[in-house]
């Protein structure tokens, strides 16, 4: 419980972590006897979630744009992702926040391959988002840039995990 509540806190201090222990058990003795979603998500030693969650970022390779421009899709991609989430999908964030906020970016071949991938994952109802750049500097506007993803690992993988790392 210590190393996971200094993990969940960032180790940025005792004081954050102290607090996380306190507020967990309150957490637990408010759902002490009844049917807890913390339960199901845990193995049976309570230290780590049976799922993990992910998210994933595709980049358009055939705009050969430079390491900034690509920085600033992916920024736009999280975000953009992160706000349509946020309000449904409080528990699943949590839970990728607390393990680490894993972060996966993969190469894309073209616009049409981001769109094919975005169709596949709307079809799971996995949470998705298609980035189309403003045109202000590289590349053409309305371009496909990038598709970020975000759900359990097996549901993202399922749609791009075949692709390789960029």
């Amino acid at each position: 419980m210590e190393s996971q509540a200094l993990f969940c806190t960032g180790n940025t201090s005792l004081d954050e972590a102290v607090e996380y222990v306190f507020n967990s058990q309150e957490e637990d003795a408010r759902t002490f006897g009844s049917h807890d979603a913390k339960a199901d998500s845990s193995d049976s030693d309570g230290g780590e979630p049976a799922e993990y969650y992910k998210m994933t970022f595709v980049v358009n390779s055939s705009l050969k744009m430079g390491v900034g421009k690509i920085a600033a899709q992916v920024g736009h991609a999280c975000l953009g992702l992160f706000r349509e989430i946020m309000m449904d999908k409080k528990d699943e964030l949590g839970n990728w926040e607390c393990y680490g906020e894993k972060k996966i970016v993969l190469k894309g071949i073209d616009e049409s391959h981001l769109k094919e991938l975005y169709e596949k994952a709307k079809e799971k109802n996995i949470p998705c988002y298609l980035v189309r750049d403003a045109g202000h500097t590289q590349i053409a506007p309305g371009s496909v840039t990038v598709l970020s993803l975000f759900g359990l690992e097996e549901n993202v993988n399922s749609v791009t995990g075949k692709l390789s790392l960029l």
